[in-house]
């Protein structure tokens, strides 16, 4: 009985011995010491060990990477205010968009964007060929093309050259980012046939119906505005490589230009959008 007594005693003994508070770094430095107080900026300790009335020190939270505490308590001092998610609580974060510069390009593109943490978001959609406004005297004649289409995206926002004391997204849907992103499009279309002449009656080319594939990996490169935390306007332009099938020299795949084709040498693409939206309420 004396044994397990000692046996315990020593075990208490070593607890406490190696109950302490620890500061980690971010180079993996450990220091063991006596926390007295965290802020927003620094956080104060004292040598483990000292009188309560010794000189206390403190360092900046940017150099650590966790706090270790007595109790066994972990705090992580890596995340900042800016990209921490509690700070925008109660922000929408989910946005239904349209895409009004499409639509005078005979197409209507409805996305859905969703933020994953202050500083990315995925974003999907769907390309409604045929649902828009065709030009009927351009240089094109009208395509009456028809079809469907996708697109997926993820953003990451642009972070600051430089970071200030209390530096934050003005919200969490807001800022300028690059998205890579892919579409896929396929349509139908009246391939008109310069080649043959014009009938003589209606003055008008031979023309057949054809259908084609187009897709793209692009990057866009755009800003998001946020307006009372309901409405969104998002505005980008994109570059990337592709393809299409369409026989004509009209470069329009509805969501992008170009891609290498039968009438395209190249293929890089090229696009442009102009998205407003609502802000879905949060539950």
């Amino acid at each position: 009985m004396k044994k397990i007594a000692v046996v315990l005693l020593f075990f208490f003994i070593g607890i406490e011995a190696f109950a302490q508070d620890m500061i980690i770094y971010k180079d993996k430095t450990i220091d063991e010491v006596t926390i007295v107080e965290v802020t927003p900026d620094f956080v104060k300790y004292r040598e483990y060990g000292a009188p309560i009335n010794s000189t206390m020190f403190s360092v900046e939270r940017d150099y650590l990477s966790k706090l270790i505490f007595e109790s066994g308590r972990v705090m992580d001092m890596s995340k900042t205010i800016m990209n921490d998610e509690r700070v925008y609580a109660g922000q929408r974060n989910k946005a239904l968009k349209i895409d009004v510069a499409g639509m005078s390009g005979n197409y209507t593109f409805l996305s859905y964007e969703q933020s994953v943490d202050p500083s990315t978001s995925w974003e999907a959609g769907m390309i409604f060929v045929g649902a828009g406004f065709e030009n009927q005297n351009g240089w094109n004649d009208p395509e009456n093309a028809m079809g469907i289409g996708v697109n997926m995206g993820y953003k990451f926002k642009r972070s600051p050259n430089f970071y200030m004391s209390r530096m934050r997204y003005g919200h969490i849907l807001r800022g300028a980012y690059v998205k890579p992103n892919l579409w896929l499009n396929m349509f139908n279309y009246d391939r008109i046939d310069y080649d043959h002449p014009p009938d003589p009656v209606t003055f008008q080319y031979p023309s057949s119906r054809e259908s084609a594939t187009a897709g793209t990996v692009m990057i866009d490169f755009g800003n998001q505005l946020v307006f009372s935390d309901q409405f969104v306007v998002d505005y980008a332009a994109g570059v990337g490589y592709g393809f299409t099938t369409k026989d004509t020299w009209n470069v329009s795949n509805y969501g992008f230009i170009g891609g290498l084709g039968p009438q395209s040498g190249t293929p890089l693409t090229f696009s442009f959008t102009l998205k407003v939206g609502y802000l879905l309420p949060t539950k």
